[in-house]
């Protein structure tokens, strides 16, 4: 059988591998590679087959997608799993076939022409059927038709015991291809599918390569730092301060799986850093395609023509002053009462032991927007078994510090380890163990980095330091113009103060950063500028001697407009604008005008109110005496009441002509004064 071992493979994080496969065909002019069910789509769109000598690609065949036990019901030939041999020989009905039939064949007219015996009969004919016997399976009975003798051409069907069958040769070619396929079929494994490569000539060295989901490949980190006034001075790890610069020492592991179902040996291992896009595409499921049904005798238009969517800055140092720095470290803050006392030239023959205990084979190339790691030996990974392969192995400059950021750990600053990716290679995300020089202090996972790129590790939280925040707001004006429409705009700032109360309470020194988020909108003021700004962050680097407390403070601001309309305002608020240099003297003087003009068009407005409230009054008066006056008679003592009546309503008539002659000369005086106001106002 013909194989074809995988001699490459290439790895991506985000689960496909691309795989080739190279071997010789020899004598065989095909060969048959299986895939698991769920990977055939993959294959099937990128499939590709390099013959490398002058042989061609005549086609590629694969099993249907359909489920094993649904294709079995449907194959042509049924055979059960513990009566097999008698459903065969049902499905061979009229089939032409040859029976080895164990005895010696006599003369006799009975049914059982076939006597024990050390000899074979073979018996040629076509297959009538089985004659069964409830209960009695000795006495199953075959039925073969076969052709008469020379004198009578009529077909013979004889029967023999089914137990004396030794043997059966189907000589029908498509009941052979039948049985085959029913063979096949029921051989190949559930969750596997074959795909078989022919080409038009034998003795071909075949490289076939194609893309199938893999488990992603995973990469942990070791981080060995280093202070480097350990290296320089012979002292102590834990008397150096935090701030102080190292070396950073790190090996990164790719992790590798073999899922497979074969053992890979001798593999030359490709690891990719980055995201290409990839998706699944459904190639494997045949397709119906609805057709409309179209009869002769008419011409009609098929059906409706549709389409569906697819399915788719500058470092900036801020000053605090002259803060001393002691050569005091941190690890008494994990243990103190357990530090070991090891000299500086031990410490350095472990970590260069620790440099040296790895061989790193892999070699990086950067490849546009994506990063290989190739390894430069070939690695063999048994079945179902996994593998670490050193990918990188380099030391670089670091240093020490704390950070803050409230929004990923209150209270309490986490011990940093900052670094420039200057290894040459892209550092994928993954898992690191930190020791600092001999010592365990913590874990970190790094993000992604590529080369020349900063990185982080965060890897413990110092308990010794607490920083706590304080938020205040509060609103100031900046300033007052006139807008249009009669309108004063004020420009006010709206403040943010955060103050972060710092204390240190280690016997060292540390360099403190403090990361604060942006709010979209608001301005630093009143506050030194960040050492550096990230797209979300402003971060603030200070030193905090040991035990000390200390106050910082960030203060932002934005400003937003409002508007107040001039007629609104009243002379004591007016004063107030002036008094604080809002406004100055001779806008003063226009807007004092103007609310002495819209102080009189208010007076004038309330006069005409008052007149016309008389004029209801005296309307009322008049309604009562008028109802009062209709039922009284014209003579005697009534008439003599009517024409009270009637003189008193006619002097209430007087006054409210009189009212109404006020009123509209008021009106008058008001829309005059309005007018003055409005070119006052458009003046302004």
């Amino acid at each position: 059988m013909v194989n074809l071992p995988i001699r490459r493979m290439v790895l991506y994080k985000h689960g496909v591998g691309f795989f080739e496969r190279f071997g010789s065909l020899g004598t065989a002019s095909s060969v048959t590679l299986n895939f698991k069910k769920e990977e055939m789509n993959d294959v099937l769109k990128s499939l590709a087959v390099f013959p490398q000598g002058e042989g061609q690609v005549v086609s590629v065949s694969y099993e249907t997608p359909e489920e094993k036990d649904e294709a079995l019901k449907k194959a042509p030939l049924v055979l059960s799993d513990c009566k097999s041999w008698l459903d065969l020989l049902r499905s061979l009905r009229g089939c032409q076939v040859r029976l080895h039939i164990a005895g010696l064949e006599g003369n006799s007219g009975s049914e059982r022409l076939v006597h024990a015996s050390n000899s074979e009969v073979v018996v040629s004919g076509y297959m009538v059927g089985l004659n069964e016997v409830d209960d009695k399976p000795e006495q199953t009975l075959v039925a073969i038709m076969t052709a008469g003798s020379e004198a009578d051409s009529s077909p013979n069907v004889r029967t023999y015991v089914l137990s004396q069958v030794r043997g059966l040769d189907i000589i029908d070619p498509q009941s052979g291809d039948d049985l085959r396929y029913v063979l096949d079929l029921s051989h190949s494994r559930e969750n596997q599918r074959a795909v078989t490569l022919f080409l038009d000539r034998p003795h071909q060295e075949l490289l076939v390569s194609y893309v199938a989901p893999t488990p992603t490949w995973r990469v942990s980190y070791r981080l060995v730092y280093t202070p480097d006034s350990l290296e320089n001075s012979g002292s102590l790890a834990s008397d150096v301060a935090p701030s102080t610069p190292g070396q950073l020492l790190i090996q990164g592991w790719g992790i590798v799986d073999n899922q497979l179902d074969e053992d890979l040996e001798d593999v030359s291992l490709t690891l990719i850093a980055g995201q290409p896009i990839s998706f699944i595409y459904d190639l494997y499921t045949p397709r119906f395609v609805e057709r409309p049904t179209v009869e002769d005798e008419t011409r009609t238009v098929p059906g409706p023509v549709m389409f569906n969517a697819a399915l788719l800055e500058k470092d900036i140092e801020v000053d605090f002053g002259d803060v001393a720095l002691a050569a005091l470290g941190d690890d008494e803050l994990y243990a103190p009462e357990a530090r070991t006392v090891l000299g500086a030239p031990r410490r350095k023959r472990m970590q260069r032991n620790l440099a040296k205990a790895t061989k790193v084979q892999a070699t990086g190339i950067a490849r546009g927007e994506l990063f290989q790691y190739d390894v430069g030996i070939p690695i063999t990974i048994k079945r179902g078994q996994s593998a670490m392969v050193p990918i990188l192995g380099a030391t670089i400059t670091s240093r020490k510090q704390h950070w803050f950021n409230a929004e990923k750990m209150p209270e309490h600053p986490v011990v940093t380890i900052v670094a420039t990716n200057t290894t040459g290679l892209t550092l994928e995300q993954g898992p690191a163990t930190v020791l600092e020089v001999d010592n365990y202090v913590g874990e970190a996972v790094l993000n992604f980095t590529p080369t020349e790129g900063e990185f982080f590790v965060p890897y413990a939280v110092d308990l010794g330091v607490r920083v706590l925040q304080e938020h205040a707001t509060s609103e100031e004006t900046a300033a007052i113009a006139l807008g249009k429409g009669g309108y004063l705009v004020h420009d006010l700032w709206m403040l943010r103060q955060t103050t972060y109360q710092i204390e240190n309470q280690n016997t060292y020194p540390i360099s403190l950063v403090i990361e604060q988020r942006k709010l979209e909108g608001y301005n630093l003021v009143d506050t030194p500028g960040p050492m550096e700004q990230t797209a979300e962050f402003r971060r603030w680097q200070m030193p905090i001697a040991s035990r000390q407390q200390t106050k910082f403070q960030v203060q932002e601001r934005q400003k937003i407009s409002r508007r107040e309309q001039i007629t609104n305002l009243d002379y004591q608020t007016l004063k107030t604008y002036l008094r604080n240099k809002f406004i100055d003297d001779t806008l003063f003087q226009q807007l004092e005008g103007v609310l002495q003009l819209h102080q009189q068009c208010y007076q004038l407005e309330q006069e005409i109110q008052d007149r016309c409230r008389q004029q209801e009054r005296l309307s009322s008066e008049q309604e009562e005496l008028t109802e009062k006056l209709r039922p009284l008679q014209r003579s005697g003592n009534e008439g003599e009441l009517r024409q009270r009546f009637v003189s008193k309503i006619g002097t209430l008539e007087d006054e409210r002509d009189r009212l109404q002659a006020e009123i509209t000369t008021l009106k008058q005086q008001a829309h005059d004064l309005k007018q003055q106001l409005q070119q006052q106002l458009q003046q302004l």
